[in-house]
């Protein structure tokens, strides 16, 4: 007993180390949730806030708040309101990101020292600082779920070679579904990793004609899935709000995906354009090195497990980003791709034939870091914090004055219309219908939408509409002839312009 003592001290220092490293990264750079920067709560995570803080007090997800993303986004940030309101978030963040460094450091280990591994996960944590944009996103989330899942899958790859017949441990599939469960309720596109070596395990199984381990595998993986899922399946089918459920996490997400054109959106928007080269050269480099890797390990052997899930990985990846709006957060996805390109380096170096293909590796990382550094001095200035807190401090203060403008008895039919849902939060108001942010926006995907928040506004129209315009015409008629401003615009660079209207008695 008295020899185990020292490595479980070792193991809490560890652990206690890890906290405090995520703890310390949070708050630096989840400029949405973290006390260094009062007042701001961002643009999506503002999004997340507001349903997470009333489904914290009662009100249920997509019935009465609606948006288009998984249920456990809104979850973790209900748990962080009832914690301690915004800040509470932190703590599950802190969790979140202990649990990614620590799978990214394990996942670096399956094939590297442990200097290399640390080295392998920090890197992975400054790209993860360039990509954490305002912080409480849904691909933050997933970290954790990818990384350990990487991590087995990794470890059974490299098991592979040394026994062409080894099993792979059904109680692995368990993690594995119960990561693309987590992730299918945050943001499935996040899921590419996990699925392709999936994938790859699979066929592996598969070719190798091991027909029981593969059955314990996907009932191993339908388990995992089954216990995430589940408990949310049932929570919102009490609630009488399943499909409503459905339909946000995937019924929507399918017209916002496919009404998407990647050439007209880069050919219409300026910014757009703009970011194409950082796209590529900066937040897309580890891909590529990757890319490399793989090809290099498959030239050398055919049957390179690892190489053909993390070609796969890569390639989806590649697909799933460069096809799709250059938002900095997308990116967080590629982190734990990091450590995984330097396992593939090293079974290169270790081969007898992969020596000289493996300098692909430094080549390429030494590019990418010269990127990182030449990019360096801009960070600060990558995002609406350059502007802090004067546009945060001004836009609040709008919108506790235009809040004060209603009287308390009113304030439970309060409407923002095409609004950032920052407003209320900043206004400590709840909204009184399910769709209260962008709706312009949001029913430009899907007609349907469009008919529903109509008939709200018709036949239950608020007492007091929150307007940025110009809005839709019947929304423009509603106002023409039932409403009456009684704020002036107020202008925004980043949150637009805001007039507050009151209905006619």
């Amino acid at each position: 007993m008295n020899r185990n003592i020292p490595r479980i001290a070792r193991l809490a220092a560890a652990a206690l180390a890890v906290l405090a490293l995520a703890a310390a990264f949070v708050l630096r750079f989840s400029y949405s949730t973290s006390f260094l920067y009062p007042g701001y709560c961002g643009f999506d995570s503002a999004i997340f806030q507001t349903i997470g803080k009333y489904w914290a007090e009662g009100v249920t997800p997509y019935a009465r708040l609606f948006d288009h993303k998984g249920p456990l986004i809104f979850f973790v940030d209900a748990v962080g309101y009832w914690l301690h309101g915004r800040a509470g978030i932190l703590v599950v963040q802190t969790v979140s990101l202990a649990v990614t460094v620590w799978g990214l450091y394990r996942l670096g280990r399956t094939g590297l020292s442990r200097p290399w591994a640390a080295g392998a996960a920090a890197l992975a944590l400054v790209y993860l600082a360039r990509t954490f944009d305002e912080g409480n996103m849904t691909e933050e989330y997933s970290l954790p779920f990818l990384a350990v899942s990487l991590y087995l899958a990794v470890r059974w790859c490299l098991a592979r070679k040394k026994d062409p017949a080894a099993p792979h441990p059904w109680q692995w599939a368990a993690v594995y579904g119960a990561s693309f469960a987590a992730i299918l309720m945050l943001r499935v596109t996040s899921a590419v990793a996990v699925c392709s070596y999936v994938l790859v395990i699979a066929l592996a199984l598969l070719a190798g004609r091991q027909w029981k381990n593969l059955l314990a595998n996907m009932g191993g993986f339908l388990g995992g899935f089954a216990l995430l899922t589940g408990p949310f399946a049932v929570y919102f089918a009490c609630k009488g709000s399943l499909a409503d459920m459905l339909y946000g996490t995937i019924g929507y997400n399918i017209f916002y995906a496919t009404e998407f054109s990647i050439r007209e959106y880069y050919a219409n928007s300026q910014w757009a354009a703009s970011t194409l080269s950082r796209v590529l050269t900066d937040f897309g480099a580890p891909l590529f090195l990757l890319a490399v890797l793989c090809i290099a390990a498959l030239v050398r052997g055919k049957n390179d497990l690892l190489a053909w899930g993390g070609l796969l990985s890569g390639a989806l990846s590649m697909y799933v980003l460069f096809t799709n709006r250059p938002y900095v957060h997308y990116f967080m996805i590629v982190t734990p791709l990091i450590p995984l390109a330097f396992v593939l380096a090293a079974e290169l170096v270790r081969g007898s034939n992969g020596k000289k293909l493996a300098l692909a590796a430094p080549v390429l990382c030494a590019l990418w870091a010269v990127s990182l550094l030449i990019r360096l001095p801009g960070w600060s200035t990558d995002s609406f914090m350059a502007k802090y807190p004067y546009e945060t401090q001004s836009y609040n203060n709008a919108a506790r004055a235009a809040a004060a403008v209603i009287p308390k008895e009113e304030r439970d039919s309060v409407l923002g219309y095409n609004v950032d849902a920052q407003w209320y939060l900043a206004a400590d108001i709840q909204p009184c219908q399910r769709y209260f942010i962008h709706q312009d926006w949001q029913a430009a995907e899907d007609p349907s939408m469009r008919s529903e928040i109509d008939e709200f506004l018709t036949k239950d129209p608020p007492k007091w509409l929150v307007v940025s315009g110009p809005v839709e015409d019947t929304v423009q008629q509603l106002l023409d002839e039932q409403y009456t401003a009684v704020s002036g615009e107020q202008q925004f660079t980043d949150y637009a312009s805001y007039v507050l209207y009151r209905r006619n008695s």
